[in-house]
């Protein structure tokens, strides 16, 4: 590709991860839970937590950051809210969980009032960069698998440090280049990770030490993301029949697309995944 020809915008709406969302009542439907009944949290995690590793990788930032019952906690980038209702229910945490989709915010809000936890989880809907966001109002901000579709990471890097408490901690797992991207990779990631801010972790930690953050400690996480990514796409594909019966045919293929091309990228070296953990001052 020609650097010099400008990369035309994809909505983000667009990544297949993020269509066909009657997936989501589907999936409940198949616990023999109806549209409007009630469901635990507990009964939504195999399907609500959309980032590698699962409630695994929540549980670990719930260590890393030392967080507790009543923890103020902003999510950014929270998708369908899995990760705001375990830290709700099963820490204790009052959660902001910020979104950009209306569609996503929509899902996560029916969900989490279905679940009972509307007094610990408040939704928001907006951009990031621009949300309002008082200052000190959070003890930690977490994010996973969400930064990068964020164009301007210094400013998202200097709206979190406001955000935070002094000694508050911020903790990050992201999509990383582990290698330059060639042409067939660079149009995947672009197309289809929907890509915005993608770069090197040395860069990632560059733009938290300029917004003020310390104590900064990245841990790559390629070598065990790779297994993950390839059991996910394995057992999707096993199981096509099944899915494809229950979610129907367009929103398979979304999905085995989106899980391939990551898969793709993963193996031949050139996508990487970090977990990275600061601090305020």
């Amino acid at each position: 590709m020609d650097d010099n020809v400008p990369i035309e915008s994809v909505p983000i709406e667009s990544m297949p991860l993020y269509t066909n969302l009657d997936r989501i009542e589907k999936a409940i439907a198949g616990l023999g839970i109806g549209p409007n009944d009630p469901v635990l949290p507990e009964q939504l995690f195999p399907f609500d937590q959309w980032h590698y590793h699962g409630v695994d990788a929540v549980r670990r930032a719930t260590e890393e950051l030392a967080l507790r019952s009543g923890s103020r906690v902003l999510d950014v980038g929270s998708g369908i809210g899995g990760p705001a209702r375990y830290l709700a229910r099963v820490v204790g945490c009052h959660v902001s969980a910020l979104e950009l989709q209306t569609q996503l915010h929509d899902v996560a809000s029916g969900l989490t009032k279905r679940c009972g936890l509307s007094e610990r989880v408040t939704h928001l809907c907006g951009d990031a960069l621009d949300y309002p966001i008082s200052e000190a109002a959070f003890d930690a901000v977490v994010s996973w698998l969400a930064v990068y579709h964020i164009p301007d990471r210094p400013r998202l890097c200097t709206k979190l440090a406001w955000a935070l408490r002094p000694g508050g901690g911020c903790y990050i797992e992201d999509l990383y280049m582990r290698a330059p991207f060639s042409p067939e990779d660079l149009r995947d990631v672009h197309d289809v990770l929907v890509d915005n801010a993608m770069t090197t972790i040395d860069a990632f930690i560059a733009d938290l030490k300029a917004a003020g953050f310390v104590r900064i400690r990245s841990t790559d996480l390629t070598d065990e993301t790779k297994p993950f990514v390839a059991a996910r796409l394995a057992t999707w594909q096993q199981d096509s029949v099944s899915h494809k019966h229950q979610y129907g045919p367009d929103a398979y293929f979304a999905m085995e697309t989106f899980y391939s091309t990551v898969k793709r990228l993963f193996d031949n070296g050139s996508l990487g995944c970090v977990r990275l953990l600061a601090s305020k001052p």
